[in-house]
């Protein structure tokens, strides 16, 4: 029975050997394990980029979709001074708008009357209908028509004078003025 226990204890001996060579050997991991562990790192590596490059496309492309939407309302809006005149008394503009254009919601935003020496900046005019009732949106949709009235704080001297009328959308529209 000594030489079956002596045998037994040889090989858990052996087997410790093993075991502990496996863990504390210095010697490099097999070209096999470090070949997998490598192409682990490359697939994980390239999954995280790819997510993230397609949460920025998808995020630039709403960006894109957005300014082309707002760009193409901006396009529809069409607004044409019918009539454009000044009170000589009290020095008062009184600018006639109609919505030509294929888009609704037209709200203007500021009015800048000017000459060659002179700048005036109206913030948000109040538009009134034309039998003078207040236009209660303070927009203008297709066809309809609307008027404001500005009032200088100088008197206004004989010449051209240019009115530009600017959109919340950020669309322009120009028209001259003779005093």
């Amino acid at each position: 029975m000594d030489g079956d226990e002596n045998l037994e204890a040889k090989s858990n001996v052996d087997a410790l050997r093993r075991i502990s060579r496996m863990f504390f050997n210095r010697r490099a991991v097999s070209n096999a394990v470090s070949a997998t562990i490598l192409t682990g790192a490359v697939i994980a590596l390239s999954l995280a980029v790819l997510a993230w490059s397609e949460s920025r496309s998808a995020d630039y492309n709403e960006e894109f979709s957005q300014t082309v939407d707002a760009e193409t309302a901006k396009l529809k809006e069409k607004l044409v001074f019918e009539y454009v005149s000044c009170d000589n008394p009290s020095h008062s503009i009184m600018v006639y708008l109609f919505n030509c254009g294929s888009i609704d919601n037209v709200e203007v935003k500021s009015v800048f009357v000017a000459n060659d020496t002179w700048l005036q900046t109206y913030s948000a005019p109040i538009l009134y209908s034309l039998d003078s009732t207040e236009v209660p949106d303070q927009d203008l949709d297709v066809n309809e028509e609307c008027y404001f009235i500005l009032s200088p704080s100088t008197s206004l001297s004989s010449g051209y004078y240019n009115i530009r009328v600017v959109t919340a959308r950020g669309a322009t529209f120009d028209a001259k003025l003779v005093v």
